[in-house]
């Protein structure tokens, strides 16, 4: 499945569709319905953190797509770039190291010669000793000179409509509220469970892709993905 922006101009957010054709986009298209419209004063709340859609530039034509094996060099240098050499000290990566993205949920975003220049994946996570399943996003990153054009956005909505089309409950990260609450993330469902390390609480922000996922739960969230094995040490985060 295939999301294709044509414009070059940094002013529109697409949400995905689990149509099996790619869908075509253009910045300003009249014909797309209010709900799908960007919303210029969200987006100048992306917060002071880096958020994916942050500044004002202009950004060319991109695709999302599945992330490949092949990808894992060029994703991590992005994340070095957007994020910097103390990524993988937050409390987030005890939940993903050694294990792989949870399965059909790993995405980057090509611009038109191919290149990535944004990444999202999420990870299959346990609320609490015995709790339920769950899903962990993380690291959403977008090329830093392109920021401002909604491939963070277009990651976000494909990865929550995938994830919500495989079934899966709710879906947590550590961020923003200011920027993710625009994809109906909260704190107000988070306030019984613990990252294993440290972390701000009121950044422990969560999405209920099925009314009641969260209900009862608590405790520390604990890695429950696929360990890692062989030639696959190239999903790691």
């Amino acid at each position: 499945m295939e999301y294709l922006i044509k414009s070059a101009i940094a002013a529109t957010e697409i949400a995905p569709s689990s149509g099996p054709s790619a869908e075509l986009f253009s910045a300003g298209e009249k014909s797309l319905s209010a709900a799908l419209a960007p919303s210029l004063a969200l987006r100048a709340q992306a917060g002071s953190r880096g958020a994916p859609d942050e500044g004002a530039a202009q950004v060319p034509a991109f695709v999302i797509v599945g992330e490949g094996a092949g990808d894992a060099a060029a994703r991590e240098m992005l994340l070095d770039r957007a994020m910097g050499p103390k990524r993988k000290k937050k409390s987030s990566e005890k939940l993903r190291r050694g294990r792989r993205p949870s399965e059909g949920l790993a995405f980057v975003a090509r611009d038109a010669s191919g290149v990535v220049v944004g990444t999202v994946r999420l990870w299959d996570v346990r609320l609490g000793e015995g709790g339920p399943a769950a899903l962990l996003l993380g690291p959403l990153a977008v090329e830093p000179g392109l920021k401002s054009g909604g491939i963070g956005s277009a990651l976000m909505r494909h990865a929550v409509a995938e994830a919500a089309r495989l079934g899966h409950g709710a879906i947590l990260l550590v961020g923003d509220a200011p920027y993710y609450g625009r994809f109906g993330f909260s704190a107000d469902r988070t306030g019984a469970l613990a990252m294993p390390g440290p972390y701000e609480r009121h950044r422990l922000l969560a999405l209920e892709l099925k009314d009641g996922a969260l209900d009862g739960a608590w405790g520390t969230i604990k890695a429950a993905g696929r360990k890692i094995k062989g030639q696959a040490q190239g999903f790691v985060a």
